[in-house]
């Protein structure tokens, strides 16, 4: 049954809150979910990653009754699925900063939609059966912090996955000069803060998990594929702020020059364009 009885200071997008107490401070990530374009880069990231997570999730035994939780909700793909999945006996608390594109979640009986910041969000005790985020926990100032804060909130038995990237690929080929140029000074400096998955499995075993799992795929980035199409669009999005020399210098980084963000956007189009980029690393585990 749905965790309840829980006061928030945030908005809750239902009739009964399921388990989460937050306040809403602002965010450093600088992707909006109400902005016009995102809508769309979010479906390409669904396309890309949807199936392997479904997949995951039917090995994990996920059935009718269980209480889910996704961080990080986004545009909602996988929400729905799990909605689907638990039935009318489970919940899927659906977790964004931005909600404007899971209203239409909001209306299902067994989900609630919660608009709050991952850090500064509480969980009530063994709320959920299976915690799941997805290209989430690697942008949050302190993942630690939240994944700590997750464990009191499982129920004994629930499991965990996170999807998250690593840009040691990435790192590693422009170490060794096998990059062109343009990706050395736009991408790579993106991949390079792409740090925190690669210990995520140390991390849960050290906090007492069990059947820790972590799998890891190193994937190519190829240009003229639907990635290479989902990082153009997130090129086109983050272009303001990576060339805007002040803002960069505010947070310790180097602007990339437009030039060179043209000609990335190049390699993205060129099907004879490939790279090294990024380890996904869907890391899995159960809390005794």
């Amino acid at each position: 049954m749905p965790c309840t009885n829980c006061a928030s200071t945030a908005r809750l997008n239902s009739a009964d809150d399921r388990g989460a107490t937050l306040t809403t401070p602002p965010s450093r990530y600088p992707l909006r979910n109400a902005d016009p374009e995102e809508g769309a880069r979010l479906g390409t990231l669904q396309s890309l990653h949807d199936a392997s997570t479904i997949r995951q999730f039917e090995r994990l035994g996920i059935a009718p009754g269980w209480r889910c939780a996704e961080l990080g909700a986004g545009a909602g793909s996988v929400a729905r699925w799990m909605a689907d999945a638990v039935g009318e006996s489970g919940s899927v608390t659906a977790i964004d900063r931005d909600t404007t594109l899971l209203q239409d979640l909001a209306a299902r009986p067994n989900v609630t939609v919660v608009e709050g910041d991952l850090m500064t969000m509480s969980f009530e005790s063994s709320c959920f059966d299976l915690v799941h985020s997805r290209s989430v926990l690697m942008h949050v100032e302190d993942p630690d912090t939240v994944v700590e804060h997750l464990v009191p909130a499982l129920a004994p038995g629930a499991v965990v996955l996170f999807e998250e990237a690593d840009g040691a690929p990435a790192q590693r080929a422009a170490s060794d000069g096998e990059l062109p140029a343009p990706f050395r000074e736009v991408l790579v400096p993106l991949a390079a803060q792409w740090t925190w998955a690669r210990t995520l499995a140390d991390r849960l075993v050290a906090l007492g998990f069990t059947d820790v799992h972590d799998d890891v795929r190193e994937d190519l980035l190829t240009g003229a594929t639907p990635a290479a199409a989902f990082w153009s669009q997130t090129l086109a999005t983050i272009r303001p702020i990576v060339t805007d020399a002040t803002r960069m210098e505010s947070v310790g980084r180097r602007a990339v020059d437009d030039s060179s963000y043209d000609a990335m956007i190049g390699l993205l189009e060129d099907p004879g364009f490939s790279a090294p980029f990024a380890a996904r690393h869907r890391v899995s585990a159960r809390r005794p």
